[in-house]
Order: C-alpha cells, then sequence, then structure tokens
C-alpha cells in the first residue's frame, strides 16, 4: 500500500510545477522608457538624428511603437519628419510613421502596430529621426510596447 502524505506531496510538487509554468506563458507587455542621449527639440541641422537607446536584455516581441510629437512651425506633406525605431547592431528599421500628416505647433499622438520583430541578437533599440525637405525642429516623447518571449 502507498504512502497517502507521499502521494499527497507528489501531487503538491505538479501544481507547483504547473502554475510556474503558467505564471510564465502570462508575462503582460512591457511599456519600456527611453534614455534622453540628445538634447529636445532635435534641430533641422542634426537630420538624420539619432536618438536616445533602450537596451533589451532577454528575447521580445515588439507590439507596438507610440510617440507623442511636436513639430515646431513647419510640417505638411511636403515638409515632414520620418521616425523610426531601429534594431541594433542588424540596424534593421522594425517600425516607422511619419509626420505629414499631423499639423505643426500641436502634440500629436502616432502609432504603429505594424512591426518588423528584431532579431534574436539585436540588444538595442533606437530612434532615427530623418527630416524630408524642411520641416521645423521635433520633439519626441516615445514609448515601445514590448513582449519579453525568454531569458
Amino acid at each position: 500500500m502507498s504512502d497517502p502524505n507521499l502521494l499527497t506531496q507528489r501531487q503538491v510538487q505538479a501544481l507547483e510545477i504547473t502554475q510556474e509554468r503558467l505564471r510564465k506563458a502570462d508575462v503582460s507587455a512591457l511599456y519600456l522608457p527611453w534614455t534622453q542621449r540628445t538634447l529636445n527639440p532635435i534641430a533641422l541641422v542634426a537630420s538624420p538624428a539619432i536618438w536616445g537607446d533602450m537596451g533589451v536584455p532577454w528575447s521580445v516581441n515588439v507590439l507596438a511603437f507610440y510617440s507623442s510629437v511636436f513639430v515646431n512651425t513647419t510640417n505638411n506633406g511636403t515638409n515632414f519628419w520620418t521616425i523610426e525605431l531601429l534594431a541594433t547592431p542588424s540596424a534593421t528599421t522594425i517600425a516607422s510613421f511619419t509626420t505629414a500628416a499631423i499639423s505643426a505647433n500641436i502634440f500629436t499622438r502616432l502609432s504603429t502596430t505594424t512591426i518588423t520583430q528584431p532579431a534574436s541578437s539585436d540588444a538595442d533599440l533606437f530612434i532615427r529621426a530623418t527630416a524630408t525637405l524642411a520641416p521645423g525642429s521635433i520633439f519626441i516623447a516615445p514609448t515601445v510596447a514590448l513582449l519579453r518571449t525568454g531569458n
């Protein structure tokens, strides 16, 4: 006859293992801040400007890229900024949008969920702002939504 205490102990261990698996599978998205490396607003003469970095110490899926932007004075369908989220060291553009459709001198939130996932070897994310013709200077307040997928 088997020991009931041993059987109970094995069932508890099995439940703990299942609980740990479920905890790891149920990881919510992370919204990570950026480290500012250049002064805002990014001046037109700095185009293209590389702005900020965010180290990614584990494997991730990028879910969305958001940014509040303010373009000073000139911004239209001809004179606008392109804002790209880049992964390094592969230098891959992960997501991008332009300010072409927004009004100047008004904070506007731009976002995209059209994402090219970073390579597993990529360790940092950066933003590159590139001017088309002569838009005004730009202020960028970015956020990226990440899903941690590994260690």
